[in-house]
């Protein structure tokens, strides 16, 4: 239950982050501050959960 919890935490992350870099990616060739926006936002929530992901997949994993 908990690593399914775990992974379900990751994948959250994982789209989190990718969605930051394609609006990071999409700001910067439309030339504006590629760090504008959503783009941290979704980065700094898509690292946490990555890293809380990582951590509950880490644990159940022993």
């Amino acid at each position: 239950m908990s690593l399914d919890f775990g992974i379900v935490i990751f994948a959250i992350g994982f789209v989190f982050a990718g969605l930051a870099t394609i609006s990071f990616k999409i700001r910067a060739i439309a030339n504006k501050p590629a760090w504008g926006g959503i783009t941290l936002p979704f980065g700094v929530i898509g690292f946490i959960a990555l890293a809380i992901g990582v951590i509950i997949i880490a644990a159940n994993r022993g």
